[in-house]
């Protein structure tokens, strides 16, 4: 199987031996491959740290596709999709920063605080639903950005299972560091 072109790239601006197969990463660094393009489009358009899991469970890990939503100098976002083209039936998660924002996460409702990797505080808000449901979210700030986590979960999963499942894919982010 031949390295994609992409993956090459990575593996030299990463630091990585091009001798290892981009599945080599060093453990705690790797990245799900359905982010490796979007990474590359972020690094050229935003000055931004890139946070992104190590770690998508399922069935976030069986998203196909990542669009770059949002990008300048100071904000990214890029949204996972299982499916293109079925507008939020197709949605699974999305990944977001931005410098000097205009909120704090604390001014947020219906958030509770929550300890994340490195001694960091985050908001969560679970799924909540009214004519429809929104997404779990988790916000944090790390080094001046404001970072946040959206995951499309069931309306029927306990909001303990939510907060563990975001919280395990944030502390992935934070702990991989910038990429």
């Amino acid at each position: 199987m031949k390295t994609p072109i992409i993956a090459i790239f990575l593996m030299v601006v990463g630091g990585i031996s091009s001798s290892k197969p981009a599945s080599a990463t060093p453990v705690g660094r790797s990245l799900p491959d359905v982010f490796v393009s979007a990474l590359a489009d972020i690094k050229a358009g935003s000055n931004i740290r890139v946070l992104l899991p190590t770690e998508l469970p399922r069935p976030f890990s069986d998203a196909k596709h990542a669009i770059v939503a949002k990008l300048s100098t100071d904000e990214y976002a890029v949204a996972l999709y299982y499916e293109l083209r079925m507008g939020n039936a197709g949605f699974a998660a999305s990944f977001a920063a931005t410098n000097n924002a205009r909120y704090s996460p604390r001014e947020l409702t219906n958030v509770r605080d929550v300890k994340l990797a490195g001694g960091i505080v985050g908001f969560f808000r679970p799924v909540s639903c009214g004519g429809s449901c929104a997404p779990a979210n988790l916000w944090w700030e790390q080094g001046g950005v404001l970072y946040q986590i959206q995951l499309e979960q069931p309306s029927t999963l306990r909001e303990k299972s939510q907060l563990s499942i975001i919280t395990r894919i944030a502390d992935s982010a934070i702990l991989a560091g910038p990429r």
